[in-house]
């Protein structure tokens, strides 16, 4: 017996394992000893909002001490008030430029301001460490997603903590930095 896959998608496979999802025959009937196809009838893809942002900054000056206060590096807003239950998807990517002979502690945060409100942390902080002993460039990125958005306009942006530390030589550099949202709502 033949057994035809349909996806959410409309494409067909074929595929033995479809004992999880419901059959018809090419007829509309149960249980065909021809050819059955199985439907997947998993929830409906939702909609989605994608939206980036771009910064960087430098170069930056030797700090020792703990900074004043933390350096914006990349924002990015989305609106997710027509969205049903939505989760964001908050993808950093970067690249940091070092000088000789320099020693680096960056701590990243991610802070979220929803309107007007007061702007708040959420999840980890992200390090980046590193000792170049000849002038280079890394890669840096990390992911987080906010699975409790609140409705409505919000401002993600991605911050340079004040417990990092730049040390022995000045010149670090964050180029290319971009701060990705994509907004996916949730159907049930």
């Amino acid at each position: 017996m033949n057994i035809i896959y349909e996806n959410e998608l409309g494409y067909e496979n074929s595929l033995a394992n479809c004992r999880h999802h419901n059959y018809e025959d090419e007829r509309g009937t149960e249980a065909s000893l021809t050819t059955r196809r199985c439907y997947n009838h998993s929830p409906e893809p939702g909609r989605a909002l994608l939206n980036v942002g771009a910064g960087g900054i430098g170069p930056m000056p030797i700090i020792s001490t703990p900074l004043s206060r933390p350096i914006p590096i990349a924002s990015v807003s989305i609106d997710t008030t027509r969205l049903c239950n939505p989760k964001v998807l908050l993808t950093f990517t970067s690249l940091v430029v070092l000088p000789i002979g320099i020693l680096v502690n960056l701590n990243f945060i991610i802070v979220k301001t929803v309107g007007d409100g007061a702007p708040q942390a959420v999840g980890p902080t992200n390090t980046f460490a590193e000792v170049a002993n000849v002038l280079e460039s890394e890669s840096f990125s990390f992911q987080y997603c906010d699975c409790n958005p609140a409705y409505g306009n919000t401002t993600y942006t991605v911050q340079l903590e004040p417990t990092s530390l730049i040390s022995v030589t000045a010149g670090l550099t964050i180029t290319n930095a971009v701060l990705s949202a994509l907004a996916v709502e949730t159907i049930y």
